[in-house]
């Protein structure tokens, strides 16, 4: 039985031997506890040697007391004394029954002890091995001969139990010559504690992240071959089925469908190629929707992507071409999102609509969105929106301006993108001046951006890159970091043209920048 005052200390023990966070979440498990109050040996347990006769027995057998810290109930007693055994014994081990640590990142073992040699002499040893069955027995604590030693001891057996399922400890007396050498050695209050348990296997998540063909606006009469790209949140590739159907919107018939089958999505995002040729016919208007399955996605929400597209004769195009408000890179309040469309074109546009759209950076939830409708735009007309009354609360955030035809197929090239901070009364100081991040190249790019942050303490630290609808593309530091500056280059040669956002995430601190590729 667990005596109270040593699980006690076993709680004191594991607090030094891990971070004072990591231990109110890790919430210790016990793997192994034995306080030889029973039968002995206990049950799972054994006895051996090499040479001699066996020594372990319950204290009581020598009509030995408890002289361990606890001091209470029975023992495990190697009594060399009062064997009075002048042959030497050789590595006589106590050893524990298996005990299983494959959930566990952090394994600790802790013990009563007392270890009393005969005084002067030194052929012999007391030590503490541990195993997890495939790479022989490991020490991982030893008593020296000529002293001794009453206390409750500990140590972190991680690198030799952690994630192991048939681990086992014990126990061991061994004389290097004959004769008696100890007086005895007690074992009591054995107990093996996992903590940090390793996180569940992450769930394969397949998602459509972008349409790359249809474009908005296609040519009559012209095949163009669909292509789309698919994210795959794991290291591993999965084989999946991604399928593209069109749909002629008035009508709402199919006018095509294909499937690719068994196609390997990569590690992060593949451009996926492959499908039969579509040919639009002039002056209808399409919806395209890409499918990604696979039986182990047990997550369906980014399985499916739309997009309307047309294939009139007559081209269209009305584009932001100035933001007036929010005020950038600091907006204090509520403001009314204001920016400038201009027709590019020379074309009259029947019954387009003017659109914005808000969404919080860090987590990319939209919190606002507002069109205007208008009649009839012009050629080369430009026109003022100003959209309802934006009330956000503060912190940093995506708005996006574009335009759409009557069939809400988007007609602006490109679309605005910015972002930028709410802020309430005066403005508000950085969480940590010594804490920054900057752009070391322009963030106007073709295929890679270098980037400068710094941190003013020793700190956890992430560096990712998102897309405009706050999707991760790549994680470039996750990783513990000394205070200091670094600089690091973001390779975005594949990724395709458009906006992105680089976020630099510490302890308080959150800092994003901007940067577009270009073509």
């Amino acid at each position: 039985m667990l005596k109270i005052n040593s699980l006690k200390k076993i709680i004191t023990i594991v607090a030094v031997l891990l971070p004072l966070g990591a231990i109110l979440n890790a919430q210790p498990v016990p793997l192994l506890t034995e306080g030889f109050e029973g039968s002995f040996p206990p049950a799972g347990w054994s006895t051996s040697q090499t040479q001699g006769n066996n020594q372990w027995n319950r204290n009581d057998f020598y009509s030995r007391p408890n002289y361990t810290p606890g001091a209470t109930g029975y023992c495990a007693d190697n009594d060399d004394d009062a064997n009075s055994n002048q042959s030497r014994v050789g590595n006589n081990a106590l050893t524990s029954k298996t005990f299983d640590a494959t959930a566990f990142q952090v394994v600790c073992l802790a013990w009563d002890v007392d270890w009393y040699p005969k005084p002067g002499l030194v052929e012999l040893q007391a030590m503490v091995q541990v195993t997890n069955g495939s790479g022989g027995w490991v020490t991982v604590k030893s008593y020296i001969p000529g002293s001794r030693v009453t206390t409750r001891d500990s140590v972190n057996i991680s690198a030799q139990a952690a994630g192991k399922a048939n681990n086992q400890v014990r126990f061991v007396y061994n004389e290097l010559s004959g004769g008696i050498k100890s007086y005895w050695y007690e074992i009591d209050d054995v107990s093996v504690w996992g903590s940090m348990p390793y996180p569940p296997p992450e769930t394969l998540d397949l998602g459509i992240s972008e349409i790359l063909r249809p474009l908005d606006h296609e040519d009559p009469g012209i095949p163009f071959f669909p292509s789309c790209r698919v994210s795959n949140n794991l290291d591993t590739t999965a084989h999946a089925t991604i399928r593209c159907v069109m749909k002629e919107m008035v009508t709402q018939n199919t006018v095509y469908d294909d499937a690719l089958t068994n196609y390997s999505c990569t590690p992060g995002y593949t451009t996926v190629t492959g499908f039969e040729a579509f040919v639009p016919l002039a002056n209808k208007v399409y919806t395209a929707t890409f499918t990604v399955q696979h039986p182990d996605d047990k997550i369906p929400m980014n399985n499916s992507m739309s997009k309307n597209f047309n294939a009139s004769q007559v081209e269209y195009e009305i584009t932001p071409i100035l933001m007036t408000l929010p005020n950038v890179p600091d907006q204090y309040g509520a403001f009314v999102p204001t920016a400038d469309y201009a027709e590019k074109l020379g074309n009259q546009v029947d019954h387009p609509a003017l659109r914005c759209r808000i969404a919080r950076l860090e987590d990319m939830e939209q919190v606002y969105e507002d069109s205007i409708g208008v009649t009839a735009f012009m050629p080369y007309d430009t026109v003022t929106a100003e959209f309802d009354t934006a009330f956000l609360d503060t912190s940093t955030y995506v708005i996006t301006f574009w335009a759409t035809d009557i069939y809400v197929v988007n007609i602006s090239n490109p679309v605005w993108v910015d972002t930028f901070n709410v802020l309430e009364g005066i403005a508000e100081a950085p969480a940590d001046a010594n804490t920054s991040l900057d752009i070391t190249t322009s963030a106007l790019f073709n295929a890679g951006v270098g980037l400068s942050y710094s941190i003013a303490k020793t700190s956890y630290v992430n560096l990712s890159v998102y897309d405009a609808l706050g999707r991760k593309v790549e994680t470039l530091v996750d990783a513990r970091k000394p205070s200091g500056t670094y600089c690091i280059s973001w390779n975005a040669a594949d990724v395709p043209q458009g906006v992105y956002f680089v976020k630099l995430t510490a302890p308080g601190v959150a800092l994003y920048r901007k940067v577009t590729k270009i073509k």
